[in-house]
């Protein structure tokens, strides 16, 4: 009795190509608002980031007179970036800079037809008297803590306290440095593995473990339409649940969201519905043990290191594009934004140890299981199994990039980060292809988003 119905497959990926259009479509709306629970957004944080980072490398140089020239990146954007900036010039003993860029900002505000509101006069108007060696009020200095987060705390602190935000900067750039050097380490180890395993490919020696393609495969592009839906649905209710049950409490929602994302897998029961027994299943989507658990987990250290040129290409793509947008934007909104950010760095920023706990669990333990399962596990098998017929070479380049590409896509980092995600992701697909079990896959997944948000961790402690 026949189990697979091609229309169905058809049907499947129409849904699939509409949702992640209407995802990708969403993802270039500028909905972003400040978290009033966090108190923040996303180019405060990286703004943040960035200028901790510059601080922590001009004490570890001793040339502070670097800033300036070093932090003029934050010199762009919206308003209260470029105030943020001037804080940070002022903090630095560098009002001369501080002075330019309010020139800067009048002469865009004059390009733009646009002024200051309220708040922002009177920020500006504190950040003046700063600048020409006065001193605020009790009043100012509480308006430029409360809005200028970070740079407001560096700004209005006594010579010791800024000491101490300095070599606090200082500690953290030393710390991310370490991870840096173990990370490019292994890119190095990657690099020789990389040639290694071409050598291999061209002589024939590393072979698919993927397994004969089969008609009942063509399933899986229905359970990955199914549970596209269910995802979405399960994570956008987790939202309100969290929102209803505790007003927000970021502890919660992360609990939330951790549920739905384990809760999505439900989905795999269609492909039991539709005929494929539980063995065959895990068999096709890569839910096996390999050669053995603590060899395949070997294998994805390995992948992972392998992975990390090809992120490296993907990374330089993406800022190529961040710097097309933001020369593209400076023409049209000079007070425009730049994408490429994920939106719980907020919450990393603003959420106490447990949030930063549950985040570390969804980022390099849920996310990695279920996205593997589904993108890796289900998709690619659909994939392979319905290019097969144009050779294995074809099948293979066309699966890994389709994958890839929706990977990235419906990740919400906007369609600038896409090159990255693509990269880590071909190399996710590449070691589903060499391997067969989704192991390697997850342990590289989890890796790169724990090392990530590590970084993220240690600067915004």
């Amino acid at each position: 009795m026949e189990r697979h119905r091609q229309p169905f497959v058809k049907s499947a990926w129409t849904i699939i190509i509409l949702l992640i259009l209407g995802i990708m479509y969403l993802q270039t709306l500028d909905t972003e608002v400040p978290n009033e629970a966090t108190g923040g957004s996303t180019e405060n944080v990286i703004a943040q980031i960035q200028a901790e980072y510059v601080v922590g490398v001009a004490a570890l140089t001793g040339d502070l007179e670097s800033v300036a020239s070093a932090a003029a990146i934050l010199d762009t954007g919206s308003i209260e970036q470029r105030q943020r900036f001037m804080a940070l010039m002022i903090a630095m003993n560098n009002s001369d800079a501080a002075m330019e860029a309010e020139l800067h900002l009048t002469a865009d505000l004059l390009q733009a037809e646009r002024s200051l509101n309220e708040t922002q006069t009177a920020i500006q108007e504190g950040l003046n008297i700063l600048a020409s060696g006065g001193s605020v009020s009790e009043e100012q200095r509480a308006l430029l803590l409360e809005n200028l987060g970070w740079f407001g705390t560096f700004l209005v602190s006594n010579s010791e306290a800024r000491e101490g935000v300095i070599q606090e900067s200082e500690q953290k750039v030393v710390t991310v440095g370490i991870l840096f050097g173990i990370v490019c380490f292994f890119g190095v180890v990657g690099c020789i593995g990389l040639l290694i395993s071409l050598v291999q490919i061209i002589y024939s020696s590393v072979q698919s473990s993927m397994g004969d393609s089969n008609s009942n495969h063509g399933i899986y592009a229905e359970v990955f339409a199914i549970w596209l839906v269910a995802f979405l649905f399960l994570t956008t209710a987790a939202g309100v649940l969290s929102f209803v049950v505790s007003d927000g409490n970021l502890v919660v929602g992360m609990m939330c969201t951790i549920t739905a994302f384990f809760v999505s897998l439900v989905v795999l029961g269609w492909a039991k519905i539709r005929g494929v027994s539980w063995e065959e299943m895990c068999r096709d989507i890569g839910w096996t043990r390999g050669k053995g658990l603590f060899r395949e987990f070997t294998i994805g250290v390995y992948g992972y290191a392998m992975t990390l040129p090809i992120l490296v290409v993907g990374i330089l793509m993406t800022l190529g594009l961040a710097l097309l947008q933001t020369e593209h934007l400076a023409q049209s909104d000079p007070f425009a934004g730049a994408e490429g950010a994920h939106p719980i760095i907020v919450d990393v920023a603003h959420g106490g140890f447990e949030v930063r706990v549950f985040l570390f669990l969804l980022a390099a333990v849920a996310a990695p299981i279920i996205e593997e399962t589904m993108f890796r596990g289900v998709l690619y098998r659909q994939l392979r199994s319905s290019t097969q017929k144009f050779g294995l070479l074809f099948s293979i380049i066309t699966s890994v990039l389709i994958t890839s590409f929706l990977f990235a896509a419906i990740h919400p980092q906007g369609w600038i980060a896409i090159p990255a995600l693509m990269s880590i992701a071909i190399g996710m697909n590449l070691m589903r292809e060499w391997r067969g079990t989704i192991i390697p896959s997850m342990i590289v997944h989890g890796m790169s988003n724990g090392i990530v948000i590590s970084i993220l961790f240690i600067f915004l402690s």
